[in-house]
């Protein structure tokens, strides 16, 4: 519940409890961004931290359900599980009033009611799709800030055999440091493919050049094909002596913040309480 005071909600999970079967899962949104496309300025990392917490502990309770209730009785109520997680409080985090239903697959069942209920709702609510600058802006750049490396980042041309390829956040301890936001949010399979394919061409014009490069692309996945997420990383992904091309995920942005710095720091090419590369 984003706003005590206004009312304003977002479905982010679903917790189904089969009694019969002893089958109790959670199921949450995964992608921050979805969230700050919904609220608008919600800290969307903290709160998908969150909610995965409240998916976990309770998804290893239902593993472990006959261990950790042996007694277990049939008219146990499903918040006799969630409220040892999450107590009920003013927080933004809330659990509705229970519902009931039948179903022959209680695994199906929490499919249907989470694309039904949930997901439905972030896709509805997208009217546009991300773009690569979204990329950075929305959910780079703050954590590049916030350590200090943005103004450390210059803009770079790299000559290859046919061509010139410029990226415009780069820095060099030995090798050319080379960021690039990529968004990978799109509607359509095909648009997500064809940008695929068409940075795994500039990654083969790169393989080209003299210069020692590792790029990475700071991306944001594809929140409605997701099973296109290992096409993406088996594609793009490269580790040779001269060329080296990572991806970052949106969930991991401050961790390689973090990591950035620390790579500035040990270089000692470049002084971070300056304002200029060297």
């Amino acid at each position: 519940m984003h706003d005590q005071f206004a009312g304003e909600f977002g479905n982010v999970g679903i917790v189904l409890y089969a009694p019969q079967s002893n089958y109790l899962r959670c199921k949450v949104v995964n992608r921050y961004s979805r969230l700050s496309d919904f609220f608008g300025n919600v800290n969307g990392q903290f709160l998908v931290s969150s909610i995965k917490h409240f998916e976990t502990s309770l998804n290893n309770m239902g593993e472990n359900i006959g261990e950790l209730f042996p007694k277990l009785k049939q008219e146990a109520n499903i918040s006799d599980f969630t409220s040892t997680i999450l107590p009920k409080d003013d927080s933004a985090l809330q659990l509705t009033e229970t519902y009931y239903g039948l179903d022959l697959d209680p695994e199906q069942a929490l499919t249907d009611l989470f694309d039904r209920i949930v997901e439905k709702y972030y896709i509805e609510g997208q009217s546009t799709t991300h773009t690569d600058q979204y990329a950075w802006s929305k959910v780079y750049k703050d954590h590049f800030d916030k350590y200090g490396i943005t103004k450390k980042l210059k803009k770079i041309s790299i000559a290859t055999n046919k061509d010139t390829i410029s990226f415009s956040k780069a820095w060099k301890n030995g090798a050319w440091n080379c960021y690039q936001a990529l968004s990978f949010d799109l509607k359509e399979e095909e648009s997500i493919k064809s940008k695929v394919y068409k940075w795994s061409g500039i990654i083969k014009a790169l393989e080209t050049s003299k210069e020692k490069l590792h790029v990475y692309f700071l991306t944001t996945s594809p929140s409605r094909h997701e099973d296109l997420q290992e096409f993406i990383h088996d594609t793009l992904t490269l580790k040779d002596d001269t060329l080296a091309v990572e991806i970052v995920q949106e969930e991991d942005a401050e961790a390689f913040a973090v990591k950035v710095r620390k790579d500035m720091e040990a270089s000692k090419l470049v002084n971070l309480d300056d304002d200029e590369l060297f």
